[in-house]
């Protein structure tokens, strides 16, 4: 027993370390993706060949106090949809040479990473409509100039597109688009997970809504993240009633990040919205001069609320822009974490 109590005694602690290592690997991978322009992160999206060392080629080798630890190896592939990213991380103790003639001990966790969908990444539209989109005199909508997060037709609907003889859609990948299929909408559209997420981050900012809601130059949305539910507060479906869902009218004044609206939503006036405008079911934009739209807005009706543009006074109801619709400026945490659930033990291979 005195022989054997100390060896047991040191496999216990090697499995400890090996185990607290593979966690230090997942939050390197938070890290990198956390940063993507670092010279050490990891780019989003994914290249199709993961750079080392996330590609589980190399020991990552930590040390305490200059006393080598043991380390652990990270392999960073795609997810399941484009805001996951899968990761293994194995934990090695104390090295995992096989030509080191010490005892090793190993220890594998997988768990998924994840963060709000950011439609400005994956969409295909400055302006994008499930329904029918309808643009009268003098509305415009362009998204020539900016393609930082990737080139974008001017509008996207899944129903038909009228635009009036003096109206403009102008879009670096093409003007609009009509008719498309509503199922592709899905991989861009904010999901049931992504607007849970959203609703309690802007409950903790207390800029959280229900009903029916005026913003305008005297009670301006507060800057950042502003999401309006429903009366209920229940998640807002196509069997929601509609004098259940929401319904918000930005008047006048400026607003910077993102507004969510659990139903409808309408910017009139000179009202200047510069980040994300959301609705879930309709939009509708009544603007004049100066204001406008800078950033990205999507109508996702689930009532066939559609859109509708008027605008007095020249310029543009919508201007896309990548900073803006990405994360108002940085005024939106969009940040990455663990997704709930994923986190586990994995077998040897």
């Amino acid at each position: 027993m005195s022989a054997t109590e100390p060896l047991i005694a040191s496999n216990q602690l090697q499995t400890t370390q090996a185990h607290a290592l593979a966690e230090a690997g997942i939050e390197r991978a938070l890290w990198a993706v956390q940063r993507p322009e670092a010279p050490d992160g990891l780019p989003s999206p994914l290249p199709d060949t993961v750079p080392a060392p996330y590609d589980g080629s190399r020991l990552i080798a930590l040390s305490a106090n200059g006393t080598a630890s043991g380390g652990f190896r990270l392999a960073v592939s795609p997810g399941r949809a484009p805001n996951e990213r899968q990761v293994l991380s194995i934990g090695w103790v104390p090295t995992d040479d096989g030509g080191d003639p010490r005892p090793k001990s190993d220890r594998r966790i997988s768990a998924t990473l994840w963060r709000v969908r950011v439609p400005a990444d994956i969409a295909p539209c400055a302006l994008c409509v499930l329904g029918d989109l309808a643009l009268a005199d003098g509305a415009m909508v362009d998204a020539l100039a900016d393609r930082r997060c990737g080139g974008k037709w001017g509008s996207w609907s899944s129903g038909t597109t009228s635009v009036a003889s003096s109206a403009r859609v102008l879009g670096s990948e093409g003007d609009y688009r009509q008719g498309q299929p509503a199922d592709t909408a899905l991989a861009w559209s904010l999901g049931q997970a992504d607007l849970l997420a959203l609703k309690r981050l802007a409950r903790a900012r207390g800029a959280y809504y229900q009903g029916a809601v005026v913003f305008d130059s005297s009670h301006r949305a507060p800057e950042g993240l502003v999401f309006v539910d429903t009366t209920t507060g229940s998640p807002a479906s196509n069997t929601t009633p509609a004098d259940e869902l929401a319904r918000v009218e930005i008047r006048g004044g400026a607003f910077r990040g993102w507004i969510v609206v659990a139903g409808t939503l309408e910017v009139s006036g000179d009202a200047r919205v510069r980040g994300l405008a959301y609705a879930q079911d309709g939009f509708a934009y009544r603007g004049a001069a100066p204001g406008g739209i800078e950033g990205q807005v999507v109508a996702a009706g689930i009532r066939g609320g559609g859109a509708t543009f008027s605008r007095t006074g020249g310029g543009a109801a919508v201007t896309f822009d990548c900073a803006a619709a990405r994360d108002g400026d940085g005024t939106v945490p969009a940040g990455w974490r663990l997704k709930a659930g994923s986190y586990r033990e994995a077998p040897d291979p």
